[in-house]
């Protein structure tokens, strides 16, 4: 087997971990949709006796439940490596480590948000139906061009990929319980982060210190007017989209050089 990147020994890959996985991923999708389905019911209930529903909810659901079922269902995409059979089976499969890669990014990430619009979609609005066809009950519509659906949602579109990467990194390193180590690891890292922050502030930089973006310093003087500092324009230019678009990558690639070296 030759050592390059195939888009067509890809898409035999995707179709042979379709036909390994079918039955997996069938039941997975049902027993999504159907969580979906009592949290709307338990939405309608709460609803119901005032006789007034907000679309507004839907929103905190959409993405609680997206983030939740999404880091789940990634960290289950290398779990055949915790097992010694079917380790072996899977590591002697005749594709590369970036095209069995790309195939697990392919159903935790693509095939996921896939399925999961596709079913939130249906129950929400079947929902909005059923509750409409009463005259009694009042919806009230959410604005399409409200400041959430402008600039909330693609950040936090941002955030689900690299959420999603993340704890496919993490089902390549654990063997076993990939969720739950995976997300005590991401807090202790944040834990610390924060910790470091904090002395950062406190203990080197002045209390009149502040920071308004990528590129913009402020220092406040008792009586006199604060001082702003200014970078060039392409430092924020720069540093803005890499602070969104770069985690990625980076899990996406340790990801890769760990799926390269694994040994069973």
């Amino acid at each position: 087997m030759q050592n390059t990147f195939s888009f067509s020994r890809l898409w035999l890959l995707i179709k042979k971990q379709w036909f390994d996985n079918s039955r997996l991923y069938i039941l997975s999708a049902l027993a999504l949709t159907g969580l979906l389905i009592f949290i709307f019911l338990i939405w309608w209930l709460s609803g119901k006796y005032e006789h007034r529903f907000s679309e507004a909810p839907t929103k905190g659901i959409f993405f609680v439940m997206l983030f939740v079922a999404g880091s789940v269902f990634a960290s289950t995409t290398f779990t055949m490596l915790g097992d010694k059979a079917k380790g072996i089976y899977w590591l002697s499969v005749p594709a590369t480590p970036l095209e069995k890669l790309a195939c697990g990014f392919f159903f935790s990430c693509i095939v996921f948000l896939a399925v999961y619009f596709t079913a939130f979609w249906l129950i929400k609005y079947i929902t909005f139906f059923l509750i409409e066809l009463n005259p009694r009950n009042v919806l009230v519509r959410t604005d399409p061009n409200d400041i959430f659906g402008q600039k909330v949602t693609p950040v936090l579109l941002y955030v689900f990929f690299a959420v999603q990467s993340l704890f496919m990194l993490g089902s390549v390193y654990f063997e076993r319980f990939a969720f739950i180590k995976t997300t005590l690891v991401t807090l202790l890292i944040c834990f610390l982060f924060v910790i470091f922050i904090q002395f950062l502030v406190h203990n080197l930089l002045p209390d009149s210190f502040g920071i308004r973006s990528f590129s913009k310093f402020i220092i406040y003087e008792n009586n006199q007017p604060p001082k702003i500092y200014l970078l060039p324009h392409w430092v924020e230019d720069i540093l803005q989209p890499l602070a969104k678009f770069i985690w990625v990558p980076v899990f996406l690639t340790a990801a890769y050089f760990r799926l390269k070296e694994k040994e069973i």
